[in-house]
């Protein structure tokens, strides 16, 4: 089996969880001796350049400027197409991860080769339908995908309800199958009882707002506890959050690190009291899962997707939004060692359960079973 996967993230060109996703993916069919060759761009190469990974991973490294990407960021598939010609030959399947490879994706599959698309999340909804015309023509490239498509990979049940709600036409060629976690050689360190972590990009709607107002109710209430930063937004939105922190004169307890290498994450996560996953929305949480895997106490909002990964007792859960639960959960678990204990074990077992490995023959199922190359 010959696999392309187009994908805007991959190993250290990655932005969040999507680019962790395809990671896995990629070497998790990598192991089980599916033949891959993977186009992604870069943003520091001003140089294209093809790679060997793994055991059959071919990378072509695409550098992420306006000679192969141009309006909305969308790939030039007739310049790739002519610089790269060995990409024009039969595969197996096309396997899309991101909407700016789309005019590639159908050049190449020419109505022949089926196309699967693993989506991440539904642009319309993690951004809110919101108005501007460059948004709306990336909404609507997306919903033409989910149209041509043969195949639909949904990552979690939140999602397909979405999709039922938009989109129901689709549900007969769609599947849910989680997102994976590698699990990392680091352990959850129990001693750290007040500084507390957040990992992931800076939007409005991850709720860090409600976080930094959850750590200053506790600081009224006579709770001194820290909070560490992990991740980048735009300009605007993190100087937004830093006066936010200014204004509840938290400075000396919140603290910004932008972002970090992932093995510098993994040593936050060590040595943090508990992650907090504050979303308003989320598709999935593959963050939760990485700190599970761990052993770290999950503290998360029960907001889309994300409540199916943090199940039952292996993470303390508060309404999204709640930020008065928020602050409460802080408290819970702030000098709470058996509370703590108790969740590093039930969010690493239950992590283990999403190890590629384990979801590996479920993906191998749905690459089977897409139909052969022919006329759509």
């Amino acid at each position: 089996m010959k696999i392309l996967s187009l994908t805007n993230e991959f190993e250290d060109e990655s932005f969040g969880g999507a680019g962790t996703a395809v990671t896995g993916i990629v070497h998790m069919l990598d192991r089980m001796g599916v033949e891959q060759t993977v186009i992604v761009p870069r943003s520091d190469w001003n140089v294209p350049s093809w790679n060997l990974l793994g055991q059959r991973i071919k990378v072509l490294r695409i550098p992420r400027n306006s000679n192969y990407f141009g309006y909305l960021g969308m790939i030039k598939a007739d310049v790739v197409c002519q610089e790269f010609s060995e990409i024009s030959q039969e595969w197996d399947i096309i396997h899309s991860h991101a909407i700016n490879f789309t005019p590639l994706t159908y050049t190449l599959s020419q109505g022949v080769t089926p196309i699967l698309y693993s989506v991440y999340s539904f642009l319309r909804k993690e951004l809110g339908d919101r108005s501007e015309p460059e948004l709306q023509a990336q909404f609507k490239i997306q919903e033409e995908l989910l149209m041509r498509c043969q195949r639909i990979q949904l990552i979690s049940q939140s999602e397909r309800q979405y999709l039922a709600s938009r989109f129901p036409e689709y549900l007969p060629k769609t599947e849910v199958l989680p997102l994976g976690v590698t699990i990392p050689s680091e352990r959850w360190q129990q001693g750290n009882m007040n500084e507390f972590l957040y990992v992931g990009r800076l939007l409005d709607y991850k709720g860090i707002e409600d976080l930094i107002h959850a750590v200053s109710i506790r600081h009224q209430s006579g709770g001194r506890i820290y909070l560490n930063i992990v991740g980048k937004g735009t300009d605007s939105y993190e100087e937004f959050l830093k006066q936010l922190v200014r204004s509840l004169k938290l400075e000396t307890y919140i603290h910004f690190h932008g972002r970090i290498p992932s093995s510098e994450v993994w040593r936050q996560m060590a040595r943090s009291t508990a992650l907090v996953i504050p979303s308003r929305r989320e598709a999935y949480g593959l963050v939760a899962l990485e700190g599970m895997a761990i052993g770290m106490p999950i503290i998360a909002s029960n907001a889309g997707g994300l409540a199916e990964v943090v199940q039952n007792t292996c993470a303390l859960t508060f309404e999204a939004g709640n930020v008065g639960q928020l602050s409460q959960a802080l408290a819970s678990v702030q000098d709470n060692p058996s509370l703590q204990k108790s969740l590093s074990i039930e969010g690493r077992q239950s992590a283990l359960s999403f190890e590629w490995s384990q979801l590996a023959p479920k993906y191998l199922a749905l690459l089977k079973s897409l139909p052969e190359g022919r006329s759509f």
